[in-house]
């Protein structure tokens, strides 16, 4: 399917007046072929409706069927999938998904708004330390001579959140965090 048609197709379910979002996403995603550009942002907008109505074995069922496709959003689908786990209670897979999200990250097939999602799932169940390291890893890819994005931006100010909730001592991030909430304002 053409990219702008999937993202017009996608936006007239996802932000349209209807009860059944979950079954449009998965209908249409359905109908494509595995690889076909639109399938998993279909499956993965299912999945994450089938998640907020609490049936989670369809969502996991969905997710699992196009895990090993290539991303067609921000979020990488094993994210989507960590979101689960932590939704079932199931901590042997979310560590499962943390490692293979670990190699993906390692072989450059993340975003650094996957990266933001995992590093706040981990910090919304506790996990500090890992939502920590999830929250750098980003950062590492950085370019000192260019100015940061917005996501690049809220890694780095979870970040420094994350750092003082550890008791670990000011990096030179957390001094970017703290330069970036001081230009925010008192308004903000």
């Amino acid at each position: 399917m053409d990219p702008l048609e999937a993202e017009r197709l996608h936006a007239d379910i996802e932000y349209g007046l209807r009860l059944d979002k979950a079954e449009a996403h998965e209908a249409l995603g359905r109908r494509m072929s595995p690889g076909e550009h639109g399938r998993v942002l279909f499956l993965q907008a299912a999945a994450g409706h089938w998640m907020l109505r609490h049936e989670h074995e369809r969502a996991r069922a969905l997710l699992s069927s196009i895990q090993d496709e290539p991303s067609e959003g921000v979020i990488a689908t094993r994210a989507v999938q960590l979101e689960l786990a932590f939704a079932t209670d199931d901590p042997a897979w979310a560590d499962d998904l943390l490692q293979r999200l670990l190699d993906d990250f390692r072989s450059g097939l993340l975003t650094t708004s996957t990266c933001l999602f995992v590093g706040e799932l981990l910090l919304a169940n506790g996990r500090l330390r890992q939502a920590q390291r999830w929250l750098t890893l980003p950062l590492s890819r950085l370019d000192p001579d260019e100015d940061l994005d917005g996501v690049e931006e809220m890694c780095v100010e979870t970040r420094a959140q994350v750092r003082r909730q550890l008791g670990l001592p000011h990096d030179r991030y957390d001094a970017l965090a703290a330069q970036l909430e001081a230009g925010y304002g008192p308004d903000f």
